[in-house]
């Protein structure tokens, strides 16, 4: 056994400990005598057996994962006592950017007093407070209810969130209590905002928020409803689904243009970053764009499943700095799924619609589009490779399959790198003169009107999408046949006699 192998089974048991403690509540004691096994297998087998030996330190590595979680779960947060017992009068400090509804504001904030924990208030639209605001809030906390349909408490305990308000007096203390970094960073992106509104018209204007910002809440219900049903809602989602998708489509962008591979990738790097920080580098963007970058490095080193630990290393970094994230935050799973789905089908893909070997093995259809220009190729696998992935979770947690979807990125994916790009220049520009940026906006509008017509158009095909739900049951059982059909492709081309 390799060290690069016994790497990735260790990362795969941290990942596996957590997993199971996250969904069966087992003791402690059941854990520590896995521990004890696994330590007495390692010293019985040291020296003489080595994937003995590892197999020992991997149910070690199982019970550190069972333990992480454990540990999490209990975190330190006394303001929930306080929950259901009548109105309590406390102290916080915003320390998210304000979700604004079309009906009320939600503020997530660090009580200070009378306990510590972070809280949920739903408060009136006016006034309006902001990131780093200290206030006092009268009213009485209570505990998330869930229902049959959406487990509510276990959604916002992912967060440390165990406590909400609903509409609580509230009185300002303090401004700029937060981050002062963060607080700088919300302040451009809110300029940005405010910059693209003026430039644009509805619905585009909402669009482009969605592209550059991911704010979604601007867009019209019945073109919400038209994204989900063509699957193009990860364009303007922050999740590792939108950027890896962009982060293809920009290495073929600038291949098309016959940019260098190593210029190309850098530039495509850089983007993201400018990208994450414009959006207030939150912890789910970060996240979605460590995902996308792995991508990047997959293309650079020219072989993806090269890239293999790296992504199993950078998803248990990531579980172990929040473990509640594995079950219980869909944009993980999706971002994690869709990146695996880059790396391991997007392979095959691409060697069934090769065409530099022998296109006449290809239906007629297929055979022509394999001659055809190879950045339309790349993006066609990438969201064929990605949608395979997360289609699981796409009809788990949302109860619909759009059928459509695989057309409708491949007529959209290929101007989001330069609809965003002629975006930001005209947001940027408008900052400085509002003519100036209505000139570039008119060509971003150009694009967006595009988008927006073809996926209303796609929406209304009749059978767009099949409303249906699995259960995990069927999700498990869907993964166990996708990843046995990986492995017998990877193994008939090790193997081809």
């Amino acid at each position: 056994m390799t060290k690069s192998q016994t790497f990735l089974f260790l990362c795969l048991s941290f990942i596996v400990g957590v997993f199971i403690q996250s969904i069966i509540n087992f003791p402690r004691l059941l854990w520590l005598g896995i521990l004890v096994l696994g330590i007495m297998i390692a010293v019985l087998f040291w020296g003489r057996q080595n994937k003995a030996v590892v197999f020992g330190f991997c149910l070690m590595i199982l019970v550190g994962g069972a333990w992480r979680y454990l540990a999490s779960s209990n975190a330190m947060n006394s303001i929930k006592q306080f929950n259901d017992k009548g109105r309590v009068t406390l102290v916080g400090v915003v320390v998210e950017e304000p979700d604004v509804r079309s009906d009320n504001t939600k503020y997530i904030m660090a009580a200070q007093s009378p306990g510590r924990g972070k809280i949920l208030a739903v408060a009136k639209k006016y006034p309006a407070y902001q990131y780093g605001d200290k206030l006092e809030i009268i009213g009485q906390l209570k505990t998330p209810q869930s229902d049959e349909d959406f487990d509510y408490q276990k959604y916002l305990a992912k967060d440390d969130i165990y406590s909400i308000v609903y509409y609580p007096e509230i009185k300002l203390v303090a401004q700029n209590q937060g981050n002062w970094l963060l607080g700088r960073l919300l302040v451009v992106k809110n300029k940005f905002k405010n910059s693209v509104s003026q430039i644009l018209s509805e619905p585009q204007a909402a669009l482009l928020g969605g592209l550059l910002l991911g704010e979604k809440r601007g867009l019209p219900e019945d073109l919400m409803a038209a994204f989900s049903r063509t699957g193009t809602t990860h364009i303007i989602a922050l999740s590792g689904f939108n950027i890896t998708i962009i982060a293809v489509a920009l290495m073929a962008l600038f291949n098309f243009f016959m940019v260098r591979r190593q210029i190309s990738f850098w530039i495509s790097v850089a983007i993201i970053i400018l990208f994450v920080l414009m959006v207030g580098a939150g912890a789910s963007v970060v996240r979605a764009a460590v995902m996308g970058i792995l991508v990047l490095l997959a293309q650079q080193a020219g072989r993806l499943y090269q890239i293999k630990n790296a992504l199993i290393f950078a998803g248990a970094l990531m579980i172990s700095i929040n473990p509640k994230v594995l079950v219980w935050d869909v944009g993980f799973q999706l971002s994690f799924a869709a990146t695996l789905g880059l790396v391991y089908i997007s392979p095959i893909l691409q060697k069934w619609l090769e065409a530099d070997k022998d296109d006449s093995s290809l239906p007629g259809s297929i055979g022509a589009f394999a001659k055809s220009d190879k950045s339309v190729k790349l993006i066609l696998v990438a969201t064929l490779s990605a949608q395979i992935a997360v289609l699981p979770l796409l009809v788990i947690n949302f109860g619909q399959l759009s059928l459509i979807a695989p057309l409708a990125n491949l007529l959209v994916l290929p101007v989001i790198p330069i609809t965003m790009l002629f975006g930001f220049l005209a947001a940027l520009a408008g900052l400085l003169f509002l003519s100036l940026g209505q000139i570039f906006g008119w060509l971003s509008w150009l694009l967006l009107t595009y988008e927006i017509k073809v996926i209303e158009l796609l929406a209304k095909i009749p059978l767009a999408a099949v409303i249906f739900k699995w259960t995990w049951l069927g999700g498990g059982i869907y993964y166990a046949v996708l990843i046995w059909l990986i492995c017998r492709f990877n193994k008939k081309i090790k193997n081809p006699a």
